[in-house]
């Protein structure tokens, strides 16, 4: 895969169900980063940084159920929690333009993926575990970048992007239903 020489990717493995279902996480990863380098603004600006750092993290509904009570005051596991690295004015001023970033290591953020609550996803809607892994991943990453979908109109966008990124690796629109 082509990053940008700055871009550090760190894919941690906190539930070893991960390795067995689903071996190949990795090169999915790269290939839904690689997709949001190339065609997506923000991505396109990842080499204003000399360093820049993306963590994804796989783990369990524990932890994640956890992580979602502790930071979003929600008792109940969910597929995907994304953590800012940048703050608002970061994103804005250096992955919104072509505004080089003050020499130094920055972090885009963190992404947790829950394995058994994707499997279960996967399973009701009828979709391959490793497409709807792959839409979990571009939807983290697009948070990460400043993206949202509280407000109707925002999500509508954070979807057509999703829908278009997932298009372009083959895989089906999760919104069309």
């Amino acid at each position: 895969m082509s990053f940008p020489d700055g871009l550090n990717l760190e894919i941690s493995v906190d539930y070893d169900q991960w390795q067995e279902k689903l071996p190949g996480y990795k090169t999915l990863i790269e290939k839904a980063l690689e997709q949001i380098i190339k065609n997506v603004k923000e991505g396109k600006f990842f080499s204003n940084f000399s360093l820049l750092e993306l963590s994804i993290v796989l783990c369990d509904n524990q932890l994640i159920h956890q992580l979602n009570k502790d930071f979003r005051n929600q008792d109940k596991p969910t597929n995907v929690l994304s953590f800012n690295g940048l703050e608002a004015d970061e994103i804005e001023r250096y992955l919104k333009s072509h505004r080089k970033a003050p020499e130094h290591p920055y972090s885009l953020g963190e992404i947790y993926i829950a394995y058994e609550i994707m499997v279960k996803e996967a399973k009701e809607a009828e979709i391959s575990f490793e497409d709807h892994f792959t839409h979990l991943v571009i939807h983290g990453i697009l948070h990460l970048l400043g993206y949202d979908h509280i407000e109707d109109q925002d999500a509508e966008v954070m979807e057509n992007l999703e829908s278009s990124l997932l298009a372009n690796l083959g895989i089906d629109d999760p919104y069309s239903a």
